[in-house]
């Protein structure tokens, strides 16, 4: 394989990996936060916020980023153009689906986060908000694993 070719299949993943890592780390914050408390905890609660937001950008970025990777692959090994290189093709669309799926299950979870945080921050009562943002990040972190799995896959039948 040409290696231009394999640095551009292969920044997604990496980039997928950094990312995926953050996430794990913010998805601990449900056990971090229960042993903080006062001070440490109101700072600890602010980094998470800040995290998420970040997060939740670099999500968009590293979906945007594997759609254009796998056209920038796609134009310089077949004959397609622009529009249907977008379209990823075969095994990889499931994977392009998911990264779709998954960016708006990352709003659902980001819009509950800042619910939580206006609720808690109003003074009125937000366990329920809290609790379900919880479920829904533990539901999209065995998500997460799922994609990057067929991710995975679909890389490995590319490079063969």
């Amino acid at each position: 394989m040409d290696p231009t070719n394999l640095v551009i299949l292969l920044l997604h993943p990496i980039a997928a990996l950094i990312v995926i890592g953050w996430m794990i780390r913010q998805h601990r914050w449900r056990q971090r936060g229960r042993i903080l408390k006062g001070d440490e905890r109101k700072v600890a609660v602010e980094s998470h916020q800040r995290d998420g937001e970040r997060l939740y950008i670099l999500a968009w970025f590293l979906v945007l980023g594997g759609f254009i990777a796998n056209a920038t692959y796609r134009i310089r090994t077949e004959s397609v153009t622009l529009p249907e290189a977008l379209l990823p093709s075969g095994a990889g669309g499931l994977h392009a689906g998911g990264g779709l799926l998954g960016l708006a299950l990352l709003t659902v979870l980001w819009r509950k986060g800042r619910k939580t945080r206006d609720l808690r921050d109003a003074g009125e009562s937000w366990a329920m908000e809290k609790q379900r943002h919880g479920r829904a990040s533990d539901a999209i972190m065995v998500l997460i694993g799922i994609h990057a799995f067929l991710g995975f896959l679909w890389l490995l039948d590319l490079l063969t």
